[in-house]
């Protein structure tokens, strides 16, 4: 029999043990959130803008040719960049300050790749304060309300449009981001990424990429802590913006924002 001293020191080792096991899996889960996701292998990688800002049509011209695949690098943040789960956080409510955000400081010259979990939980309440003074009483931003506060806070010139695959590659071949507004949830129920909980709201994504041989498009998901350069294939985001359409009057549009 063990005596009373050896049981109590493999007690105490156990708890050791144990409490290094679930302090390293909080770590881990910490830094996993954290790092950046390496991004996407395409043909035609865009940077950030450099501050002498370039004549560019509006209305995108048509291109001949597209490359096959582009990526534009546009720093991320989720709306939640402390885990701000609960139902009563105003992050719930972040998506479309999380989108004016990213843009915002991908015109600016931003070339990060994360923006700083203070700084854009702070940067995002601001947009938020805006938009909840702007339009009292409205969480869910049609696209028109998003493109007046990015004029607004930032001074960029926005043009909503019907949605298209050809036109969200033009535009991202210009080197322009496309915001698109979604359901999280499909129709019948399905989840249009796995990270999405078991209600369907409204929300707003950020396209940065395309690669068309692998018919996919990438976004900076802001909807949950691992949706930077998280792919859509056109045919799921597509259902997705017609789920919005049967609760929201505005139709399938889509928001690109360009240097005044």
């Amino acid at each position: 029999m063990l005596s009373r001293k050896t049981l109590v020191g493999a007690l105490i080792a156990l708890v050791a043990v144990g409490g290094l096991g679930y302090s390293g899996y909080r770590v881990w889960r910490h830094f996993l959130a954290a790092a950046p996701t390496p991004p996407p292998r395409t043909a035609v990688v865009i940077g950030a803008p450099s501050d002498a800002p370039t004549a560019v049509p509006a209305t995108p011209t048509p291109v001949p040719t597209l490359p096959p695949s582009v990526f534009i690098k546009v720093p991320y943040t989720s709306q939640f960049p402390h885990q701000e789960f609960g139902a009563s956080q105003p992050n719930q409510n972040y998506c479309e300050a999380a989108a004016l955000e990213m843009v915002s400081q991908f015109f600016k010259g931003d070339t990060r790749d994360i923006i700083p979990p203070d700084e854009a939980d702070a940067a995002m309440a601001s947009i938020a304060g805006v938009e909840r003074k702007d339009f009292p009483g409205v969480l869910d931003l049609p696209l028109t309300s998003v493109a007046s506060v990015g004029t607004q806070l930032f001074g960029l010139k926005p043009t909503v449009s019907p949605v298209d695959l050809g036109q969200i590659e033009t535009n991202l071949a210009a080197g322009r981001p496309v915001i698109v507004p979604v359901m999280t949830h499909l129709p019948n129920g399905a989840m249009i990424a796995p990270n999405y909980g078991s209600v369907s709201v409204y929300h707003v994504i950020l396209i940065t990429g395309y690669d068309a041989t692998k018919g996919v498009l990438y976004t900076n998901d802001a909807g949950f802590i691992e949706g930077q350069h998280h792919p859509y294939t056109w045919s799921l985001l597509s259902s997705a913006i017609d789920a919005q359409t049967l609760k929201y009057p505005q139709g399938r549009v889509m928001l690109v924002f360009d240097r005044a």
